[in-house]
C-alpha cells in the first residue's frame, strides 16, 4: 500500500495526477504480463511463440489501458483544478461579504431559533454599546424596551415566514432609548431549514426627532397664520373658512342648528383716545380671554373680526341658546369695569341653504340694532 501511495499526488498538487497514474498503470500491466506468462507456460507453448503472442496481446492491452487511464486522469485533474478555483472564489466572496457586514455602520446581527444572539456586527456594537464578546449568547429581549414588541415580531416572522418592518424602541448598554427601523427575517441553511433569525436595522432616532420638530414648527406656523396675535383668538380669514365649513355640514344635515354672534365694544374709541393704546389693547385682550372661557372648548370658535369687533361661531346651537352664551360673555366682561365700555351683541341663527354672506349680514344687522337701541344689549336676528 505504501508503495502504491507513492504514485499518488499530494492533496493540492492535482496537476501531477496524470503522470502519477500513468506510472501506476504501467506497473499494473507489467504485473499482469508476468502473471499471464506464467499461466501460458503451464500449457507447454514454446518460449519464442509464447513471447511473441504475449507481446502482441499485451501491447494492445497496455496501449488501450494506458490511453484510457491517461485521458480519464487528465480530465479528472482538470475538474479538480476547476473545483479548487471555484472553492477559492467562493471563499474570497464569502470573506468579502463578511468584511462588508462587519464594517457596515448599519445594525446587523443574527440569533438562533430561541432568539439568543449569535453574531453582532460593528454597526451593532457602535449603536448599542456592546462588544461582540459581551452580547453573544444574550437573549434578544434584553435589547427591547418592551418585551411584548420582541414576542410580537418574532412570532409574526416564525408563523408567517415573512420578514417584517417595524419602528421599535430599543435600549443600549448605557440604558438610552433609540428608535430603530427594524427588519427581521428567517435565516435558513442549504436545505431550506430555519436555523435562526437575521435582524437588520437603521437608527432613526435623530431623524424622528427632526421630523417631530419640523412638524411642531409647521403646526405653529399654521396656527400663527390663522391666529390674531393680540387676543390669541382666530383671525377673520379663518372665520370665513370656518363658517363655510359649518354651513356645508348644515346642508348635509338640515336638522342641525348653527348660530353666529358678532360683538362690538361700546365707547372703545373714546377709551382708546383718552387712556391710550396700551389700555385699549388690554381691553381687547381681556375680551378675548372672556370669550375663550365662556364658549365650549373644541366645539365653539372665537374670532377677532376686526378692530374692536369679535365673532363667535356656535355649532349645534339655536339663537336662544346662543343668547345665553352672549349673556355670559357680557357679564364676565363687565366684571373688568373698563370705564364706560360695554358690549353690543348681535345673534343670527342659520337657515337651510344660506351662504356665509347672508348669515354674516343678518348677524351684523342684529348687532347694529343693539347699537341703535342704546348699546350694552343683545339682539336676535330675524
Amino acid at each position: 500500500m505504501k508503495a502504491f501511495q507513492a504514485f499518488l499526488p499530494s492533496r493540492n498538487n492535482y496537476a501531477a495526477i496524470p503522470g502519477k497514474f500513468f506510472a501506476c498503470a504501467a506497473a499494473i500491466v507489467l504485473i499482469v504480463f508476468l502473471a499471464l506468462g506464467f499461466l501460458l507456460s503451464l500449457f507447454g507453448l514454446p518460449p519464442r511463440l509464447f513471447a511473441i503472442a504475449s507481446a502482441l496481446l499485451f501491447a494492445f492491452f497496455c496501449a488501450g489501458l494506458l490511453y484510457w487511464f491517461y485521458k480519464y486522469i487528465k480530465e479528472f485533474a482538470k475538474k479538480m483544478e476547476k473545483n479548487q478555483l471555484t472553492v477559492r472564489r467562493i471563499q474570497a466572496k464569502s470573506n468579502y461579504l463578511e468584511s462588508i457586514l462587519d464594517d457596515s455602520t448599519d445594525i446587523i446581527f443574527t440569533t438562533d431559533m430561541d432568539a439568543f444572539i449569535l453574531k453582532f456586527n460593528k454597526g451593532s456594537e457602535m449603536h448599542f454599546g456592546y462588544t461582540q464578546e459581551e452580547i453573544v449568547g444574550v437573549p434578544l429581549k434584553q435589547l427591547f424596551v418592551n418585551e411584548a414588541d420582541e414576542r410580537k415580531i418574532i412570532n409574526t416572522v416564525l408563523l408567517s415566514g415573512k420578514s417584517i418592518n417595524e419602528e421599535i424602541p430599543m435600549k443600549t448598554k448605557p440604558g438610552e432609548i433609540i428608535l430603530l427601523n427594524l427588519s427581521i427575517s428567517e435565516m435558513k441553511n442549504d436545505f431550506a431549514q430555519i436555523i435562526g433569525l437575521v435582524v437588520t436595522a437603521k437608527d432613526i432616532t435623530e431623524k424622528k426627532k427632526l421630523e417631530n420638530e419640523l412638524l411642531k414648527k409647521n403646526e405653529l406656523l399654521s396656527k400663527l397664520a390663522i391666529t390674531d396675535g393680540l387676543t390669541e383668538l382666530f383671525n377673520v380669514r379663518h372665520f370665513y373658512d370656518q363658517i363655510v365649513r359649518e354651513l356645508s355640514r348644515l346642508k348635509r344635515n338640515p336638522q342641525r342648528k348653527l348660530s353666529t354672534m358678532l360683538i362690538d365694544i361700546d365707547h372703545f374709541k373714546e377709551l382708546n383716545d383718552t387712556e391710550g393704546h396700551q389700555v385699549g389693547d388690554q381691553v381687547l385682550k381681556s375680551l378675548g380671554q372672556v370669550i375663550k372661557v365662556c364658549i365650549r372648548k373644541d366645539v365653539d370658535s372665537g374670532f377677532r373680526y376686526g378692530g374692536d369687533e369679535f365673532a363667535v361661531i356656535l355649532p349645534d346651537t339655536d339663537k336662544s341658546q346662543a343668547k345665553v352664551a352672549a349673556e355670559r360673555i357680557s357679564k364676565q366682561f363687565g366684571a373688568f369695569k373698563f370705564g364706560r365700555v360695554s358690549l353690543s351683541i348681535g345673534i343670527a341663527e342659520a337657515v337651510p341653504g344660506e351662504d356665509e354672506k347672508s348669515i354674516v349680514k343678518r348677524t351684523d344687522e342684529a348687532l347694529y340694532r343693539s347699537k341703535r337701541e342704546g348699546r350694552a344689549r343683545i339682539s336676535l336676528g330675524e
